[in-house]
Order: C-alpha cells, then structure tokens, then sequence
C-alpha cells in the first residue's frame, strides 16, 4: 500500500506542478512571440491539459529514488541537485526520440531522482499517508461518478433537443456556404427556444441548432455569418477537441483548468469569426449577428450542458467585436509565419515533452 500511496501522492502534486510549470512557460511563449488570440493560440494552450495524462508516460520507475529504497532527505549534504534545463533527447526508458527535450528535477546519489512529493511523502506517518490515498481514491470515484451523470443528461438532453428540432433547408445565395454543406454533410435544425444560442454538436455527424426565434429576427447575410462561424467549428472539430479536454480534466479533477479551459474556448471562438471572412461574410453582418444572440441569450433562460455550447459572456462577445473590428493585417506576413511556427515548435518539444517535477 505505501508504494501506491506514494506514486498516488506524486500524481497528485506533480500533475498540478508540471500544469502551473507548462501553463507559465506557454503564456510567456504566445507573449514572447506575439501571437494573436486564434487557432494556434487556442491549440498551444491546450498543452498544459494534454500533458497531464502524458506525464504519466514519462515517468521513469528505474530511476526512482523511492524504488531502490533510497530516502533523498537521508543522502548527504551536496549530493542533492535540481536541475532545469533544455537538452538534446536520447531514445530510453519512455520510448519517444525527438530533438530537444527540457527537465526539471531533482536528482540523488547514482543519478536516481526524486519529487517534492516523496520528500513530504517521507515526512507522514505511513498510516496517514495510506489513509490520505483511500480518501483521494474514494473522492475521484465519486466526482467522477457525479460527472459521468451529468454527461449522460446531457446526452438525454441533446436526444430530446433533436426530437423537438425541425431540419431545415439551407436558405442561402452564398456558394461556398453552399458547396461546405455537401462536403461535411452537416444539418441546419430549428431549434425550440429553451437554447440560448447557435451551436455545433455531433462528432461524426454534426448539426448545427439554431434557436427558431433567433434565426426569425436574422437578416439572410447575418443567417450566412452564423452558418460560416459554426461551419468553422465543424472543419476543426470543435466538439471532439472539447470532448477530449472535458475527459482529460474530468480525470485530472483537482487540477485548476477552468482559467485555461475558458480561454481556449475564446481563441477558437474568435478565429472561427475571423475565417468568416473567406466566406465573403462582412464582418458587420457577424458583428450584428453576435448582437442580436447575446440579446436573445440574455433574456432566456438556458439548460443546454456547457459541453455542447459555449455560453456567451460579456468580456468573450466584447473581445470578439473587438478582434472583428481590426483590419487585416498583410504586412510581415513571412515574419509572423515565421514566429508562429517557431513557437509551435518550441511548444511541442520543449513543453509536452517536457519532464517537469516528475520522476
């Protein structure tokens, strides 16, 4: 039981060192780099979440300090060391080769490591620290259970909401909107009124829902603005992305993703209003469009799970009228490519392959 409560108390603290460490290092790189508020700022602060279930691939048994019965806080003075560097990666015990790799950690005599988490591990008598283990097990069974519920409602939700939706036509002149509808094969519903906003669910077979009041008081180019923004979650696959980010902090539960979680659902919101524009939409016509959602959203009450619909807050609508706003900008195109892919990379190796305060 110790060993298990010991490698439980790692995942507990390493996780949320090893999030707060990823979650610092990608805000200082998309401000380091000037990236804007899109997709590939969406997609970089996703790492930190990605990381918590790889970080349990990284851990390497062979050199835990623990495993060879070695107690750090017993080793001489001096023979203890942190490290935190960026080093070029060797194929070895966690079975991925790429060309850099960063580490942060502790190490011990004969090159064993050690966490943060062993030394306060050492520091509880074993009984507490077992029944510690046994309250954190019981607890993430029933958090998970709650949310497993609450997931399957949504489910019941979603089946009601189609059984009340009418399909609709695509009532539009704007060809390209048109020729999107045949490639991803996707369905318009009039939804009933008890939805606040336009939303895109499905993971193979997506629909867009409309609420029917809303879409009466659309203009025919604020109906083709809110087509073009939803199509574009469709393209990326919006709804399986939050699936898997819902799943992964679900897992993670004591890990503090909702800042992060929410800004991520922002940059994808404001890049999906920004492709628009491929699609001849006016940014007016989106512009109105957000207006007159955030309008009908406000005075309604709403029951559809966030996990379908992204809700709509003040300070997310201002930041995307505001980023609608903006001209595009042409000028240092290579140099912002440049930048943009240089911080993915950087992202990639560095942070998700990172072996941040683990063993």
């Amino acid at each position: 039981m110790n060993t298990i409560s010991f490698f439980v108390l790692n995942i507990f603290i390493n996780s949320l060192l090893s999030f707060l460490t990823a979650l610092i290092l990608i805000e200082g790189i998309i401000f380091l780099f000037q990236i804007p508020k899109g997709r590939a700022s969406a997609f970089m602060r996703m790492i930190p979440i990605l990381k918590l279930p790889f970080d349990l691939w990284l851990y390497d048994f062979s050199r835990w300090s623990y495993m060879h019965g070695v107690n750090p806080l017993d080793c001489p003075e001096g023979t203890r060391t942190m490290s935190a560097m960026v080093i070029l990666a060797k194929q070895g015990a966690n079975y991925f080769f790429s060309p850099i790799t960063s580490v942060i950690e502790f190490t011990a005599p004969s090159n064993m490591t050690f966490t943060l988490a062993d030394l306060l591990g050492y520091t509880i008598p074993s009984y507490c620290l077992n029944l510690l283990t046994l309250v954190f097990i019981i607890a993430s069974i029933i958090i998970l259970s709650k949310r497993l519920i609450s997931h399957y409602h949504a489910l019941k939700f979603l089946q009601t909401l189609n059984k009340n939706a009418r399909c609709v036509s695509l009532k539009s002149t704007n060809a390209m909107l048109i020729n999107c509808q045949r490639k991803y094969h996707f369905k318009i519903l009039s939804a009933p009124s008890f939805i606040k906003s336009p939303f895109v669910a499905g993971l193979f077979h997506s629909k867009i829902y409309i609420p029917k009041q809303l879409a009466a008081t659309l203009s025919n180019t604020e109906y083709d603005a809110v087509l073009a923004h939803e199509l574009e979650h469709i393209r990326y696959k919006d709804s399986l992305v939050r699936l898997l980010l819902d799943l992964i902090e679900f897992i993670f539960w004591w890990v503090p993703t909702n800042w992060l979680h929410k800004r991520i659902e922002e940059d994808q919101e404001i890049d999906c209003d920004l492709k628009c524009r491929k699609y001849n939409i006016q940014p007016e016509d989106l512009a109105t469009a957000i207006f007159k959602s955030i309008n009908y959203a406000v005075s309604r009450a709403s029951c559809v799970p966030h996990i379908f619909a992204n809700h709509l807050t003040s300070s997310t609508v201002y930041k995307r009228l505001k980023f609608l706003e903006q001209p595009v900008m042409l000028r240092f195109k290579k140099i912002r490519a440049f930048f943009l892919v240089s911080a993915v990379g950087i992202v990639f190796f560095v942070v998700l392959l990172g072996r941040f305060w683990i063993f």
